[in-house]
């Protein structure tokens, strides 16, 4: 529908990735087809999820393997 917003906010949501080194939970909104970032945050996640991201997250080299193994915490471990 908006592939110029949607290519933005491809971009940026990339570089919020890259800068907090972590999956990112992102409000946005598009108005007469400009994109608009209003915040963004860590994403929450379940167990399975963290593991999944960690792994992800070093795959895609955003982080290190120390790095990842620092976002997943003791709640998730006792979910898996």
């Amino acid at each position: 529908v908006l592939p110029a917003a949607y290519e933005k906010f491809l971009e940026n949501v990339d570089k919020l990735e890259h800068y907090f080194k972590d999956m990112q939970d992102v409000e946005f909104t598009v108005e007469k087809g400009k994109l608009w970032m209003l915040q963004c945050r860590n994403g929450k996640r379940t167990g399975v999820a963290a593991l999944k991201i960690a792994i992800d997250l070093v795959n895609e080299g955003i982080c290190t393997t120390s790095e990842a193994l620092l976002k997943v915490e003791p709640t998730h471990v006792e979910q898996l």
